[in-house]
């Protein structure tokens, strides 16, 4: 039987989690869970330690958490209005929220009794189930560059809206006593689910950046970036991450390269396919972007150099693979890998890196110095605008910072440079 080939502990967990989904935590025994799971009390115990421990791994393990969502297919994206899209996933994850209705109210209600290491199991769950939320809206909504928060904060605050809405519905939409015909009385916050729904979609909307006048809809929207607040980063940081990018593997090494080397933003990593590196013993070029702009991939960044043209971290990460994805980069689920998930290998591998502003790395900096970069080595604004798709206006910020270096690099050739003539200052009669 299928059942029989789970472990008991997936059993423990699927029992758990269709127990407490119905009745609540408070009403199930363990002798309850153990018994529909088929495996001895003491298994459970054993395994969790207690009722609250299980409860913590049917937040993190059980398979509404772990599997995919049926209203999350990448593969239905872009085919309907992205207010429509919008409506319906906000709809089918209330709809998940009423079925679990005493699940969340027994979470809430027993929070007082989890020890730490099982509330930092809480918060994990919570954490994968935003980064999926993440990943969609950010999909949906193609907002590339957000203009005031990321799509992770945004995410959590859908969260945070849904589970509020779910609370506040199940406990004040109630039925008139004796009038089962009668529909439910509304609670006066929202006069029905649909006008709650409409203004989430209109505040999710609000996020994108503004389109301009006459573009045409099917292209992309222009990025909403703030490239005055890019910090380009100096040469030993960046030459730390890429030895911290080398060591977390293949992959995140030639992921990596590619930020540094080429200036990609993370939501164009996606769309990069084998096939967009284009490379012999001469070159290396990258075609990015939905209109595959060519963008050289550098073999030198900030004075060292990371290969050749035709053997580099991107080649070795090509030629090491066997799968037969098109995609250039790949998520945990073999699939393209999403913006949301280049920014967290970037995390990853910058965490232990201190920072120049004692700030978090953040990976539009691997832009802005590759940016920077190629204004120093005498690119102008207009060729860069072509190669790394950002508006000449959009270049000025970075082009004062590169002025910025270069005249760092000056004062210290100058102060190399023995016996320059002049007195000094504590001389007498100076």
């Amino acid at each position: 039987m299928a059942a029989q080939r789970k472990s008991a502990r997936q059993r423990l967990v699927d029992a758990a989690f269709q127990l407490f989904s119905s009745q609540g935590v408070g009403a199930t025994t363990t002798r309850q869970v153990a018994d529909l799971a088929e495996v001895n009390e003491v298994t459970l115990f054993r395994q969790f330690g207690s009722k609250h421990g299980l409860l913590a791994a049917v937040v993190t393990e059980a398979e509404v958490v772990t599997g995919p969502a049926p209203y999350f297919d990448r593969t239905t994206l872009g085919q309907a209005p992205a207010d429509q899209a919008l409506g319906e996933f906000l709809n089918a994850c209330l709809e998940t929220l009423d079925q679990l209705s005493e699940l969340v109210r027994s979470v809430i209600g027993e929070a007082g009794q989890f020890s730490a290491e099982q509330s930092l199991a809480m918060g994990r769950g919570l954490q994968a189930i935003r980064d999926a939320i993440a990943e969609y809206l950010e999909a949906l909504l193609g907002q590339g560059e957000p203009v005031a928060l990321p799509p992770e904060e945004v995410a959590s605050l859908v969260m945070a809206l849904l589970l509020g809405y779910s609370a506040i519905d199940s406990t004040t939409n109630a039925m008139v006593e004796g009038d089962r015909a009668s529909p439910p009385q509304p609670h006066g916050l929202w006069s029905s689910r649909t006008v709650f729904i409409d203004s989430v979609v209109s505040w999710l909307l609000s996020l994108r950046p503004p389109r301009l006048e006459g573009q045409d809809q099917s292209e992309p929207q222009p990025p909403g970036v703030n490239t005055a607040a890019w910090v380009d980063l100096p040469a030993p940081v960046v030459h730390q991450i890429m030895q911290a990018a080398r060591k977390a593997g293949t992959q995140t090494y030639a992921l990596v390269y590619v930020l540094l080397g080429a200036g990609v933003a993370a939501p164009e990593v996606p769309l990069l396919t084998r096939a967009s590196a284009i490379y012999d013993s001469s070159q290396h070029i990258l075609l990015v972007g939905p209109h595959h702009r060519q963008v050289p991939l550098n073999q030198w960044i900030m004075g060292k150099r990371y290969g050749t043209f035709v053997k580099n971290p991107l080649t070795r990460w090509l030629k090491s693979r066997s799968d037969a994805s098109p995609a250039m980069f790949l998520g945990p689920d073999d699939k393209p890998i999403t913006p949301l998930r280049v920014r967290q290998l970037w995390a990853e591998v910058t965490a232990d890196i201190a920072a120049p502003l004692d700030t978090p790395l953040t990976v539009e900096q691997a832009r802005a110095t590759w940016c920077v970069e190629m204004l120093l080595r005498g690119l102008t604004r207009p060729d860069l605008s072509l190669l790394s798709g950002l508006s000449v206006e959009q270049l000025d910020p970075l082009a004062q910072k590169a002025q910025a270096r270069s005249a760092l690099a000056q004062a210290l050739r100058l102060d190399q440079q023995p016996g320059s003539g002049s007195a000094p200052l504590n001389e007498p009669g100076a």
